[in-house]
């Protein structure tokens, strides 16, 4: 789905993905730094093909992160949304790690303010350690073990409640009034 409005925030923006978005997200998911990201497109043309199938997806919200600056640094999104529960995820950052944190509170903003959520999920490749680790300092609970595209995955969930993501609001406000 395109959610119309930007998501701003004060180190990025949220903006819905379009084709104009192809050649980075296309890029940024295949970079070998991003091994962790589930399966990324074949080629540029799929990858257009999946940014015009997730558009029109009821339940499925896929942004482009910008910097203030004007450059795109990373995609997120909430998706697979049923009766008050979305999968959290297709989360890249090219950014500094202020600019990933933002996104994610933006991201949570969002799906507890706009959407109403009252449960997330988050599916993790069981490989993928840092991940691993974020989510539970994050609070999340991983629940079981699963498959996804043939790889062995956590799946993680936590109720929205506002409290995921306390600390990072406070370091995010902390910088915020150094800054000014």
């Amino acid at each position: 789905m395109v959610y119309e409005k930007i998501i701003r925030g004060k180190f990025v923006d949220l903006k819905s993905i379009t084709l104009e978005d192809a050649e980075f997200s296309y890029a940024i998911r295949r970079e070998e730094k991003n091994h962790t990201v589930g399966q990324p497109a074949a080629d540029l043309e799929r990858q257009k093909e999946f940014i015009e199938w997730q558009r029109n997806q009821p339940g499925d919200y896929y942004f482009v992160v910008w910097n203030k600056k004007g450059e795109r640094v990373g995609l997120i999104g909430v998706y697979d949304i049923r009766d008050g529960v979305g999968e959290v995820g297709r989360e890249v950052s090219d950014g500094t790690p202020m600019e990933a944190m933002e996104a994610k509170v933006l991201l949570e903003d969002f799906y507890r303010d706009i959407l109403h959520l009252k449960k997330v999920t988050a599916v993790i490749y069981t490989s993928n350690e840092r991940q691993l680790s974020n989510q539970k300092k994050l609070g999340m609970t991983m629940k079981r073990i699963v498959e996804r595209n043939g790889v062995e995955c956590a799946y993680f969930e936590t109720d929205v409640d506002g409290t995921q993501f306390q600390r990072i609001r406070q370091l995010l406000e902390k910088i915020r009034g150094q800054e000014q």
